[in-house]
């Protein structure tokens, strides 16, 4: 048995008490500073009535205090709610009434939000603010508490007594909301132990002594690998964001061994023009997550950074799913090739399988929807309502079109709700995406179903070409003509600076469908 997450984190403290946990640019943590921390937040949480099961948003990047205050939060027996940074008020405002939170844990510079939507929030009790100078001068932050003022006289040597078990509830993510309205799901302090822990070491080839790089949001996927680098005795570096030019410094400032980033950081930084400059040897493991990589660009940084590269697939629902490891990336044989662009092989102690409309299982070598089953996915969306949508029979259904091949790959063809239905033919935007990725001149691309009145709907590509390159919009469309055929190929095109994000960092498609199916009851055809 696991233990809860108090309990894990306490054997790390024991284990590694005068090395360095946490580094967020000058500012440094011990674990046995780590540990008094956790201990003097959670204290002053029960101090102020927070009860066990209590649910507690926390609204912070990535800074110092993000780790300390989610385990005070655990460790007072309360619930943690995830808030990507990225989101605006009405997010905010809906995520708190969701999980009907009782109290916000927040970062000053949120200061405008928090003041617009704490007045309809009758629940929240407590609202503790970080950072920041001065008091808060909006009227409706009046009786926020200055977090350094409110964990001050705490006690510092021990965690509360909250009688916390295993079974007990301990954090509600959301899903990304790439293909709808986001989803809270509930995670034990089992299933979040087993799914943070068991899949963080066994995907991120945790070494002892780890210095991990988190530029990637913590409420975000990288956040698996924090548990394991301490269970290392390694290192979590807080970088401010994902920037191409913060990580390359950061990787040659704190000698960084291992980052875990979104495909489109990998583009950056092989386009990037200064990228010899910095020191990166370091870095032993680059792992990529939230959308698949286009097997050409995958092939050339292989060529450039070396077999440093680990994949993964997972979903909030499902937890962590598959892994292609740094020995899968590998380039000596067409099969070989063909596997970059694969997700890998489920991890172990996860069962995959490939079901049809029925949720009967496929054979090997079909296609339909991926679905999973481990000890380490969701419990329950916060609203039960709704877990037939992806509970039933114990399996969690994830929404994904992929198949197994004979060896086990997993490949995932693309997002059940993305496909698009041309003339009574599907398209999967991902094999068009993966052609123009193929195409010299395309730094990224993303690909949408539009209505057409003819079709149903019609494909449509944004494109974003790389630094200097330029291609005609013909071209491109003959491009992937020429290998997929007419029905898959782009029938408009459209060249953009940038591809839009959501706040876990993967393409908002939905946003690049807005503009086109607006006024219409229906978001495909």
């Amino acid at each position: 048995m696991w233990g809860t997450l108090p309990d894990v984190l306490d054997r790390t403290i024991l284990e590694n008490r005068n090395s360095l946990a946490i580094v967020e640019g000058d500012r440094r943590l011990t674990y046995a500073e780590l540990g008094a921390l956790r201990n003097r937040i959670a204290a002053a949480l029960v101090d102020a009535g927070l009860r066990k099961g209590e649910r507690v948003g926390l609204l912070l990047s990535n800074v110092l205090e993000f780790i300390p205050v989610q385990h005070g939060i655990w460790a007072a027996g309360g619930v943690l709610v995830q808030m990507p940074t990225r989101q605006v008020a009405n997010q905010f405002r809906a995520t708190l009434t969701q999980t009907h939170a009782t109290t916000l844990v927040y970062q000053a510079q949120f200061d405008d939000v928090v003041a617009a939507i704490a007045p309809d929030l009758p629940e929240l009790v407590r609202i503790i603010r970080i950072g920041g100078e001065g008091a808060p001068t909006a009227e409706a932050l009046q009786s926020v508490l200055a977090f350094e003022d409110f964990i001050t006289g705490a006690d510092a040597g021990s965690r509360p007594e909250v009688g916390l078990e295993e079974s007990d509830e301990a954090y509600v993510l959301f899903t990304s909301g790439s293909t709808g309205e986001p989803k809270g799901v509930v995670n034990t302090h089992f299933t979040w132990a087993h799914y943070s822990i068991t899949a963080g070491l066994e995907i991120g080839d945790i070494r002892w002594g780890e210095v991990f790089a988190h530029g990637a949001p913590l409420t975000h996927y990288t956040q698996i690998f924090v548990m394991p680098t301490f269970i290392r005795g390694g290192t979590n570096v807080m970088l401010p964001g994902l920037d191409v030019d913060v990580l390359l410094s950061s990787i040659q400032k704190y000698r960084v061994t291992a980052t875990a980033v979104v495909p489109t950081i990998v583009y950056l930084l092989l386009d990037h023009p200064h990228r010899e400059d910095y020191d990166l040897s370091t870095l032993n493991t680059m792992i990529y997550a939230g959308a698949p990589i286009a097997p050409e660009r995958l092939k050339q940084a292989l060529e450039i950074l070396g077999p440093i590269f680990i994949q993964t697939y997972a979903g909030t629902e499902p937890g962590y799913v598959s892994a292609m490891r740094k020995t899968d990336h590998r380039m000596d044989s067409p099969k070989a090739i063909e596997r970059l662009a694969s997700a890998g092989r489920p991890l172990p102690f996860v069962q995959v399988t490939i079901q049809d409309e029925f949720d009967r299982v496929l054979p090997v070598g079909e296609s339909g929807e991926v679905t999973t089953r481990q000890l380490g996915q969701m419990l329950t969306y916060v609203d039960p309502a709704r877990n037939s949508e992806a509970l039933r029979d114990g399996w969690v259904h994830t929404g994904d079109i992929g198949r197994l091949d004979e060896d086990g790959f997993l490949y995932i063809i693309d997002r059940k709700k993305d496909m698009i239905v041309s003339g009574g033919f599907n398209v999967f935007p991902r094999q068009v995406e993966d052609v123009l990725a193929t195409h010299p001149a395309i730094a990224q691309s993303a690909v949408i179903g539009i209505p057409h009145e003819k079709w149903g709907e019609a494909v449509h590509a944004f494109v974003v070409f790389k630094a200097g390159a330029a291609a005609s919009k013909q071209e491109l469309i003959d491009y992937v003509k020429a290998e997929l055929g007419s029905i898959p190929a782009p029938k408009t095109l459209d060249v953009i600076d940038a591809l839009p994000v959501n706040p876990a960092g993967k393409v908002d498609k939905k946003s690049l469908r807005e503009p086109f199916w607006a006024g219409r009851v229906r978001q495909v055809s």
